[in-house]
């Protein structure tokens, strides 16, 4: 199987970035924090984007790998979560492009 682009948005377990992590390499899967809500849900928009060559990550995935806090059962924000990763595919991707969480 080729793809140009694999979304993982496997929730908080952030499953594919995990078999990178472990097979490939190059990449660090932070784990979850506590919840914290308001935090959680600004911070899941600022973590959707590729972290690594042809992966993206979104929703509780991008917290998951970010290090960042859960945030309970609130869904607009991984709504636009996953509306970010669709315009992040349209534009060809964004791996490396002046973001300092990535370095």
């Amino acid at each position: 199987v080729k793809s140009k682009f694999v979304v993982d948005a496997t929730g908080h377990d952030s499953e594919i970035c995990r078999i990178v992590e472990k097979k490939v390499g190059g990449i660090e899967v932070k784990g979850e924090k506590s919840m914290w809500a308001e935090k959680g849900e600004k911070e899941i928009i600022e973590n959707t984007k590729e972290v690594y060559p042809g992966l993206i990550v979104c929703g509780m995935a991008a917290n998951a790998f970010y290090g960042s806090p859960r945030m309970g059962a609130i869904f607009g924000g991984m709504l636009l979560s996953g509306k970010k990763a669709a315009e992040i595919i349209i534009k060809g991707g964004d791996y490396g492009k002046n973001d300092s969480r990535d370095k």
